[in-house]
């Protein structure tokens, strides 16, 4: 998720080449615009618009831009200046200038193909791309879960000095960075398998480059295990500035791929080295990665400058771990979800084992237009077919990854879409809905109000799946149940469960479990980042709204609670023995009570609590004998402005009844899922924190669908443009 960056020491270092852009602004209107064109600019523009605060560092050095730059990113993350960096390159032609210049100095091939390696070599094509990789030190990525698809092990730079002219490859020199790059690597010359060639295909680039890298990858080497070279130029062109970041990806991908991809243009080596006597081979074939039982693969990448700047780069393989998550992509180390939960029940102890397993997920899915929602869902039915899940099996740990990469992993703009689903083949069927059929409005972060309610309405069961399968509720639960026990020797339990003997819906038992439930319900939604700026409570349900609002502690609430409903329990009607509204008002005499924290509706009088006022116990003694406003509370709640409602507890409350044009969005948890109520929230723009949805799990980061980013085309007009 970008968003995630925002303020953090992220360097980006840029391969940058020369200013075709720049050179086509002349010939229009538009002047030359330096805010447009200069490489400082490219890099600063990036960093604002993702909000990054590490350094900006533009690097020209030719065909060696891209990785001398990684070379800068790697020193940067060593010194501590970063703490993540974005390091690549780009490669536009857009002017005949230039291409007519490399023609004159031999540098293009007439043919336009990369012949590297072969005796019909007569220079490079030009190619065009943009390559991107992120770093960051190894210790930290394994620590935040990243999917983590090689590893930097060793870099050098260097320069040519007083060859044999300012554009001819230094033989020597070139070894020199090879031998300190592995040198810092670690890393013997013989345990590297396979070099990605700087290979512009001239003859004596490419002489000078092989025997460079032999006379050094050779030593120590078996005759079994050649040096395998290769060069990405046969197969995508010469991306200049992007070269050596291309060739870096090339080598990531054919580490985790375990294939090697053929080196395009080979049928007659390069007469002016003697391939018998050498000890390399051209992967002139898709060639299988070595596999090494007691090592991990190693492979170079070079990069030259025509200036004479020469880099190197060592890298090492990684494995995928235990082979759980994506099937065709690495995947990040399990990691145990953390929960930020409220200050009530901040330390309470979260189980970690006894759970029954989450049955219902979410795949949250959003656009900046709807047009880009409807496509992002036809990329999941994709990416659907290529990892061949299609049953009704609910037990693949892909999809439980897969709902949490999306949730964690991506940036949520208002266009939203939450795709609930229990399978692949449920999961399947809602992004066809919404692929084909579903009209999305965009919806901005909406003000929350949480309306609890009382008694009635309550069922055998009630919250028993939530208690199953989410530890932030049963840890509250558990709480007040143990409270409960020590006060009054019941189990509230076994009151919701409907284990109980007697009536079940005896107020003086059937309340404390209520209000413990309701409670139980406020975590959970805080536990995904949902937090009310607005409570109101309906009766029992205004002891809930009240400690939402910090105005007691839980097991104060509980204990009041349980008074409560003794006394509601034992009133043939309401009002009737002063004596037990004495008892009543006794109790919360002994409970401190503070002034609410948030905007509180007194279901008493349909009004804001004032702000610093204090309920005191004579208030709640009226509350649990006359009558309350309840079409006042949701005629208020509207007026607040609230446009969303979350329901806490059995049935739905009052507050939900504002009918107008303008009526709040409301979602409940009970009875039927949660992650159904938290996907309503996600498409009514609520702010939701993902981990929550999988508290008490170890999820891991997958490769994802990318976004179907809407293009529109903002080309100058060039005039005489060829």
């Amino acid at each position: 998720d970008p968003d995630r960056l925002r303020g953090s020491r992220t360097g980006i270092y840029a391969g940058i080449g020369t200013s075709e852009y720049r050179d086509l602004m002349t010939t229009t209107d538009y002047g030359i615009s330096y805010l447009g064109t200069a490489p400082s600019m490219a890099v600063g523009r990036i960093a604002f618009h993702l909000g990054l605060e590490g350094p900006t560092v533009p690097v020209e050095l030719n065909c060696a831009s891209s990785l001398v730059a990684l070379h800068h990113a790697v020193a940067g993350l060593q010194r501590g200046e970063v703490n993540m960096a974005l390091v690549g390159g780009a490669s536009a032609i857009l002017s005949t200038g230039i291409i007519r210049e490399m023609a004159d100095l031999g540098m293009l091939s007439r043919t336009g193909a990369c012949r590297t390696f072969d005796a019909s070599a007569d220079g490079f094509a030009r190619g065009e791309g943009c390559g991107i990789i992120v770093l960051k030190r190894l210790a930290e990525a394994k620590a935040d879960g990243d999917r983590i698809w090689g590893v930097i092990r060793g870099s050098a730079v260097n320069q040519n000095g007083a060859s044999a002219g300012p554009t001819v490859p230094n033989g020597p020199v070139q070894e020199r960075v090879i031998e300190e790059a592995l040198s810092r690597a670690g890393v013997s010359p013989s345990d590297v398998d396979y070099l990605e060639a700087h290979g512009s295909a001239s003859e004596l680039g490419d002489t000078i480059e092989v025997q460079s890298a032999a006379a050094v990858y050779g030593k120590g080497r078996k005759a079994d295990h050649a040096l395998l070279i290769g060069s990405v130029k046969t197969n995508i062109g010469h991306l200049e500035p992007a070269a050596g970041v291309a060739g870096l990806i090339k080598v990531i991908l054919a580490m985790n791929q375990g294939v090697i991809p053929r080196h395009l243009h080979f049928r007659d080596p390069n007469p002016n080295l003697e391939w018998d006597r050498l000890p390399v081979r051209v992967t002139s074939e898709a060639t299988d990665w070595p596999v090494h039982p007691d090592r991990p693969p190693f492979a170079a990448v070079s990069a030259f400058g025509i200036s004479g700047t020469n880099a190197h780069v060592v890298v090492e393989g990684n494995g995928t771990g235990d082979g759980v998550g994506s099937r065709h992509q690495p995947a990040g180390g399990a990691q145990p979800v953390a929960v930020d939960l409220p200050e009530p029940v901040k330390d309470l102890p979260l189980a970690k084992e006894g759970l029954g397993a989450r049955k219902t997920r979410f795949l949250p899915l959003s656009g900046k237009s709807d047009g880009a929602l409807r496509e992002l869902a036809s990329r999941y039915l994709s990416w659907l077919d290529e990892h061949a899940l299609s049953s009704g099996d609910d037990t693949d740990p892909l999809l439980a990854d897969m709902a949490w990469t999306a949730g964690v992993g991506r940036s949520h703009f208002n266009h939203r879409a939450g795709v609930v689903f229990r399978d692949a083949a449920s999961l399947r069927e809602g992004l066809r809905k919404l692929e084909t059929g579903r009209q999305t409005e965009p919806r901005a972060p909406a003000k929350v109000a949480f309306a609890y309610t009382g008694q009635a309405g309550q069922w055998a069961g009630m919250g028993h799946a939530l208690y199953e399968s989410e530890p932030v509720v049963r840890a509250v639960l558990d709480r007040c149940d143990s409270v409960l026990r020590e006060a009054q020797d019941d189990s509230l339990l076994d009151v919701l469960f409907g284990q109980a003997p007697g009536d079940p819906n005896d107020a003086a038992r059937i309340q404390p479990a209520i209000y413990a439930l309701e409670c139980a319900l406020t975590a959970l939604w805080a536990s995904i980042g949902i937090r009310p700026s607005v409570v109101v409570g309906h009766n029992l349900g205004e002891l809930a709204a009240a400690q939402a609002a910090w105005m007691f502690g839980l097991e104060d609430g509980l204990r009041f609670a349980a008074a409560r409903g003794a006394l509601i329990g034992g009133l043939p009607e309401v009002g009737a023995q002063t004596a037990a509204l004495d008892d009543l008002q006794a109790t919360l005499d002994g409970i401190a009570i503070a002034p609410p924290s948030l905007t509180l509706v007194s279901s008493m009088t349909g009004k804001v609590v004032e702000p610093g006022k204090t309920l005191d116990p004579a208030y709640w003694r009226c509350q649990a004998s006359e009558p309350t406003a309840t079409d006042r509370c949701a005629e208020t709640v509207v007026d607040l402005g609230v446009e969303t409602i979350v329901q806490i507890g059995p049935r739905t409350t009052p507050a939900s009844a504002a009918d107008n044009g303008e009526a709040p969005v409301v979602l409940s948890c009970l009875p039927g899922t949660f992650v159904e109520a938290v996907a309503g929230a996600y498409e009514a723009g609520l702010p939701v924190s993902f981990a929550g949805l999988f508290a008490g799990e170890a999820r891991r980061r997958i490769a994802l669908p990318g976004y179907p980013f809407q293009r529109r085309r903002y080309w100058i007009a060039t005039q005489n443009r060829q």
